[in-house]
């Protein structure tokens, strides 16, 4: 059986967490949700969002960005 230590950091992060993380409104976190950019996990009535489904939509952001970057600099 794996005894690792957990680590500090929580498997799940709270939709302020991820607010105060990405620096944006909670407004902006659930339109994300809605438009399936992020995933999340509803444990009761608490809706919440894995650390790295929140690595993985920065990733994404980040490829996003560097595609629009590429075609603006062709033009």
């Amino acid at each position: 059986m794996n005894k690792e230590p957990l680590s500090q950091e929580p498997l799940l992060l709270t939709i302020e967490d991820v607010r105060t993380a990405l620096q944006i409104s909670r407004w902006q976190v659930y339109r994300m949700i809605n438009q399936k950019q992020l995933k999340t996990v509803t444990i009761g009535r608490r809706r919440l969002v894995a650390q790295e489904d929140l690595k993985a939509l920065v990733e994404e952001l980040r490829r996003q960005e560097d595609s629009n970057y590429g075609q603006t600099r062709q033009r």
